[in-house]
């Protein structure tokens, strides 16, 4: 921030819980306006303290985040793609993705690479080069995270891979006391199930924020879409298709705030930035960020 040229003291780093520090500067009266990054819980704590005094808020908030995965796609790719955006940083990105929709003529295809491909992501120690998983954030953490895939059998779902008793021995016996959790891959419950999960499931409904994705065949476009836009979050989605008058088509109908087509976690800090329903207020990047953290004033002369 020195060698940005900023004058000492417009910055300020102040370090402490969320419900001791965190909560006495959004409460402070000379403070005009709160941006915060975090989860929807929080972020909706944070609008009812500050609603009594009408503060400005900038809100990024959590995501259950869909893929569409039609069967015109390069679907090696897409792939890739989705096993990426599933678990980079054991899924502790906002923008994961934790719901797939793949076409059904491809479904199990899709499903068979996926698997093939989720195995050759090494969870380990982040200081070794070869490790794709680290631990994830906090026990406590790490306990919720276990508490939503063990609970998938009792809502219609099966895990193909991933956190379970079998699948926990691949750790090495010097990461067994970590807070480790294999990439968990949940599909429904009945190989030849019409829908695979339901919607309501817990998996499928709530953000998890760790390494578990959920895959659902679907029938058509606008069952994909409405599937999609099932949840009470609206944060990003991703589409894979060759169709370009179908991506734009699906984009324009997908309630979220960004939508990346046959790639994902492409960022330009000069584009807006945010998400719909419960997923957040505002927009940042560039001019809507300026916008925020100033304030339009309206001065008339006569001379």
């Amino acid at each position: 921030m020195t060698d940005a040229g900023l004058p000492a003291g417009v910055v300020n780093m102040v370090f402490g819980r969320g419900a001791t520090a965190g909560e006495a500067l959004v409460l402070h009266p000379k403070v005009p306006a709160v941006s915060f990054t975090g989860s929807t819980l929080i972020g909706s704590r944070i609008q009812a303290l500050t609603a009594p005094m009408v503060k400005k808020l900038s809100l990024e908030l959590g995501g259950k985040n869909a893929t569409l995965v039609f069967s015109d796609c390069d679907l090696p790719a897409a792939v890739e793609t989705c096993v990426r955006s599933s678990f980079t940083n054991q899924g502790e990105i906002c923008l994961c993705t934790s719901r797939i929709f793949v076409e059904r003529s491809v479904y199990n295809e899709f499903l068979r690479q996926f698997l093939e491909e989720t195995a050759k992501w090494k969870v380990g120690d982040r200081r070794d080069p070869a490790t794709k998983l680290g631990a994830v954030v906090s026990a406590e953490h790490r306990q919720k995270i276990l508490s939503y895939i063990e609970s998938a059998p009792a809502s219609g779902g099966r895990i193909l891979c991933g956190q379970t008793l079998t699948d926990a021995a691949k750790l090495p016996p010097d990461l067994a006391s970590g807070f480790f959790v294999l990439p968990t891959v949940i599909v429904g419950a009945e190989a030849d199930s019409d829908g695979g999960l339901s919607d309501e499931a817990p998996c499928m409904r709530d953000e998890i924020f760790g390494p578990v994705t959920c895959i659902v065949p679907f029938d058509d476009e606008a069952e994909a879409i409405k599937r999609a836009n099932s949840v009470k979050y609206g944060l990003c989605a991703t589409l894979f298709s060759r169709d370009a008058s179908r991506i734009m088509r699906v984009c324009r109908q997908l309630q979220v705030g960004t939508v990346w087509s046959n790639c994902w976690l492409v960022r330009d800090l000069n584009m807006p930035f945010g998400g719909c329903k419960q997923s957040g207020i505002g927009r940042e990047g560039a001019h809507d960020s300026l916008e925020f953290y100033t304030e339009v004033k309206t001065v008339c002369l006569r001379f």
